[in-house]
């Protein structure tokens, strides 16, 4: 139970990451469509909060949670829906 769980973690992690450095890019990019980085940042909070989670690390939870809530959500809002 402890390697899946790991693993799952650890996966959340890796593709947090990978969402951060896109959702990053679009938005740096400038382009018509880069509002949608905030999807991507988004789901990276998102995968983050979810491992830190699984992990107990009450640190990262409350960065990761803060950042979706606050920066991501209001970033989707701003630029897609709106």
């Amino acid at each position: 139970m402890t390697i899946k769980r790991d693993l799952l973690s650890k996966t959340l992690r890796y593709s947090s990451i990978s969402c951060a450095l896109l959702g990053g890019i679009l938005l740096a990019s400038k382009l018509s469509f880069s509002g949608y980085g905030f999807i991507f940042l988004a789901l990276s909070s998102s995968q983050l909060l979810m491992a830190s989670i699984q992990e107990k690390d009450t640190s990262t939870m409350i960065y990761a949670g803060s950042v979706f809530i606050f920066v991501d959500c209001f970033g989707v809002y701003r630029w897609i829906l709106n």
